[in-house]
């Protein structure tokens, strides 16, 4: 027969694995409910981000094909789609449809010329369900071979500037279609679904020994395992939160270094970006010093010959030092070489739970970075590189509003090739076209990385200084002009020499708007321009007089 104080503690332990009953009971519903909730949460997020995306994406594109439209020039935007059916592995088709529903422009040269019936065509059904009904959306999922498309219409309306070769009773020119594939967001979602579903599993077989070793130790490391479990799922679903914020490449960039230092704990990142042929940039990233920046890599670096070999296709997948605190992460979609990610623990190793995330993280990254790579396609002036002037207009207006958050002075310069009509004239286009290309890449080997360089229109372009003031801007100016003023173009035939007017305006000294600060700029290249050419005119209008 049993005592008192035995009988006390077997009803202690009865109640204790009731109460144990019931924790697992809760947490495996909470498991349970919280995996569905995260992927149902996750699958609608990466769909809408694919779709606004691809909105962005059309919209940009849309841009780039107006002005060429405005220009009469149906080679330059036949040519333009083809670039972006064959550069841009997502799209699957870009196409133009006339008023009357016949293709006028496509990424496929075999399609121009045929009509399709929005009420009768497959591919159109998603939209027109019967006649006279009218889409609801402009970008929709449709079943293209049995497989998922996003479908992007934009209308392109018949307005005032199109009348030279439309009538204006037409309403609308025809339509911009984008098709993009869905397959690398569903893969995506199958994966993390899964992972998802693999973590749930795991965190309710942990407690199968919970049981077992309650009574005696253990109970911390299990509660510890589920608690990281939890972390996990979240971290994740805060990553793809993060990268979906932006499309800028650069913003991107730091996004990315901030993830990674943050979910591995690391101490050290360079993230090498694959550009043409074998060049590459690198972004970097060190505890010490507490900042993103540029990084020159020259021969006797040791990241020389690791990025050569990431370039030679000897780094293809995820490698991990044996003393687990070096990984080579290479981001890259299909057979696209996108990005190089060097992760360094300079004190002790890497977490190993922490490590399952990099099959992941490596394939938001990758989504992240091509999306970003179609944008940046779009907002670049296809002859000079750099940025469009709608691209100037947005970039502006963003500064500005920095100045006014943080007070730091903007500066921008206004830039014109003297005389570059004679160019065109003596030498013909194709040579004007090489001078412009060179002007640009010496005004972007002039200028810092943060600073923004623009082809504003002809042969006038602008450079947006953050950070600086008209003393500061005056000497970039004159080491643009000089560069410039120095350099032989058309080396060996033309030996053309070319000289650049510079207008300087500085926020607050001389604008307290984005429209005074251009007008001041362009006043001051105009002052240059009329007082002799081949000079830098700092503007000395004042604010107070606007």
């Amino acid at each position: 027969m049993k005592n008192s104080g035995e009988t006390r503690l077997d009803w202690l332990y009865s109640l204790k694995k009731k109460i144990l009953l019931g924790i697992f009971g809760i947490l495996t519903l909470s498991i349970i409910l919280t995996m569905v909730f995260i992927a149902v949460m996750l699958r609608d997020r990466l769909i809408k981000d694919s779709k606004y995306k691809t909105q962005e994406l059309s919209n940009a594109i849309q841009s780039s094909l107006s002005s060429l439209m405005l220009k009469r020039d149906p080679d330059m935007i036949q040519g333009t789609i083809e670039n972006i059916g064959s550069n841009n592995h997502s799209i699957l088709k870009a196409f133009i449809l006339d008023k009357h529903g016949r293709i006028a422009y496509s990424s496929d040269k075999n399609e121009i010329g045929r009509i399709l019936d929005r009420y009768k065509e497959e591919s159109c059904l998603g939209c027109h369900q019967k006649t006279g009904t009218v889409p609801s959306d402009n970008t929709i999922i449709i079943n293209n071979n049995d497989s998922k498309l996003l479908r992007n219409v934009k209308v392109i309306y018949n307005s005032e500037s199109c009348h030279g070769c439309h009538p204006k009773s037409d309403r609308i020119n025809g339509k911009l279609i984008i098709d993009r594939s869905l397959k690398s967001t569903y893969s995506l979602i199958t994966s993390i679904e899964l992972m998802i579903f693999i973590s749930g599993i795991v965190c309710i077989i942990f407690l199968i020994p919970f049981f077992s070793r309650v009574l005696t130790k253990g109970v911390n490391q299990y509660i510890d395992e589920i608690v990281h479990q939890n972390i996990e799922l979240k971290l994740l679903y805060v990553m793809i939160e993060r990268l979906s914020k932006t499309i800028d490449m650069e913003e991107l960039k730091i996004i990315v270094i901030e993830i990674i230092k943050e979910s591995l704990d690391a101490d050290e990142v360079d993230v090498i970006f694959h550009k043409d042929t074998r060049e590459y940039r690198v972004t970097a990233w060190s505890r010490d010093k507490g900042s993103v920046s540029r990084k020159k890599v020259d021969r006797n670096d040791p990241l020389f010959l690791i990025i050569n070999n990431w370039l030679d296709g000897k780094i293809t997948e995820e490698e991990i030092s044996k003393d687990k605190n070096l990984i080579y992460l290479p981001i890259k979609k299909t057979d696209i070489d996108l990005a190089l990610i060097i992760i360094r623990k300079t004190e002790g190793i890497f977490a190993p739970m922490r490590l399952g995330l990099l099959k992941i993280m490596s394939s938001h990254i990758s989504v992240a970075f091509e999306n970003a790579m179609l944008y940046h396609i779009a907002i670049t002036d296809e002859l000079t590189n750099l940025f469009t002037q709608r691209h100037f207009r947005t970039s502006i207006d963003r500064h500005f509003l920095d100045y006014e958050k943080y007070g730091e002075k903007l500066t921008l310069l206004m830039l014109d090739i003297d005389d570059f009509k004679k160019v065109n004239d003596t030498y013909g286009h194709m040579v004007g076209d090489s001078v412009l290309k060179d002007v640009a890449e010496r005004i972007m080997l002039s200028i810092r990385d943060n600073d923004l360089a623009f082809r504003y229109g002809g042969e006038e372009f602008t450079v947006i200084l953050p950070s600086t003031d008209s003393g500061g801007a005056k000497h970039v100016a004159e080491r643009i002009r000089e560069d410039i003023a120095n350099h032989v173009f058309e080396d060996g035939t033309s030996n053309l020499k070319i000289t650049v007017s510079i207008g300087v305006s500085t926020c607050p000294d001389n604008a307290n708007t984005v429209r005074d600060l251009i007008l001041t700029a362009d006043q001051a290249l105009y002052g240059a321009k009329h007082t002799g050419k081949n000079k830098v005119v700092v503007s000395e209008a004042n604010k107070n007089n606007k």
